[in-house]
């Protein structure tokens, strides 16, 4: 299998392990738990158990330079706090369904800036996936009824800000993963996460509720499975030499995930609209990996 493919499985395989995020969030809803607190738990679990891993495998792992650690500063701040500021308060301004869409236009940010800062074309079919991959995250979130969408100045400003910072994790990834190990970097953007977002989160209020072990349990894989490690794959896969346009589109599978799991588990509808919309996603990743192999035409 060729270095490149490689990339792109484990860039599919992290937005599939994404996708698991809002059946967990869901499953935690239940025993009362704010956002803020899951999202800090989350990052916390996260961090302490893949910086002990980095710790005792390979502390020169662990080693950077100033420069590296403010370029994982501004990841950790824009991709972590920025983030997570700006989705919840489209969620809180708008419906949930209206942040969901917003918040992909993350590939389109990602495209944009690939092509300023590392040069990668717009090519007819990789153009033609992008707005295919943006309208099936549309039909897909919605159901194709705009009646579930909520539109304000500052929720669509909140939404769009939440695809930008996500969109960075990307970029900034691309710009330093052939200087620092992958490791190296989602611990720190991690840890930097964790400071910057805890002025917001009020953590110790958890304990108050008297949580069982096993939600204990599942917040801690969520931490793990759906953080660490999907972060580590998604940058493993960047540092493979791919495309960072063609992993924005290909990351868009986390909401198809999200919703075959929203009906195998909750029972919610999967038809018409909503189905076409994921069969759009899927046709979009499939296409914009053809685009690889047809000879290099640009638009833009």
């Amino acid at each position: 299998m060729k270095r490149q493919t490689k990339g792109y499985l484990m860039v599919a395989t992290a937005a599939s392990l994404w996708g698991t995020v809002g059946i967990q969030v869901q499953t935690l809803f239940n025993y009362n738990l704010s956002l803020q607190s899951i999202v800090f738990w989350r990052l916390f679990f996260a961090f302490i158990i893949l910086f002990s891993f980095v710790f005792f495998t390979n502390k020169k792992w662990l080693i950077i330079d100033k420069k590296g650690l403010i370029y994982l500063a501004l990841m950790g701040l824009f991709s972590q706090l920025f983030f997570n500021l700006f989705y919840f308060s489209c969620i809180q301004k708008t419906t949930i369904a209206t942040a969901v869409t917003l918040l992909y236009s993350a590939p389109i940010f990602i495209a944009v800036m690939a092509r300023i800062f590392y040069k990668e074309l717009f090519t007819p079919v990789k153009t033609v996936a992008l707005f295919l991959s943006m309208g099936g995250c549309f039909f897909a979130a919605t159901g194709g009824s705009v009646a579930v969408l909520k539109i304000n100045l500052i929720g669509v400003l909140m939404g769009l800000g939440a695809g930008f910072t996500f969109s960075l994790v990307t970029i900034i990834s691309k710009a330093i993963i052939r200087k620092y190990h992958q490791l190296t970097i989602i611990v720190y953007a991690l840890g930097f996460g964790l400071l910057f977002y805890l002025p917001f989160s009020h953590p110790l209020i958890i304990f108050q509720k008297n949580l069982p072990l096993e939600v204990w349990l599942l917040i801690a894989s969520f931490g793990v499975i759906s953080t660490a490690i999907a972060y580590g794959l998604y940058i493993t896969g960047i540092s493979y030499g791919i495309e960072v346009s063609r992993a924005g589109i290909i990351s868009t599978l986390e909401l198809v995930v999200a919703v075959i799991l929203s009906y195998l588990i909750f029972k919610e509808v999967l038809w018409g609209w909503k189905l076409a919309g994921i069969l759009m996603v899927v046709f979009s990743v499939v296409i914009v990996q053809v685009d690889k192999i047809l000879p290099a035409k640009k638009i833009i």
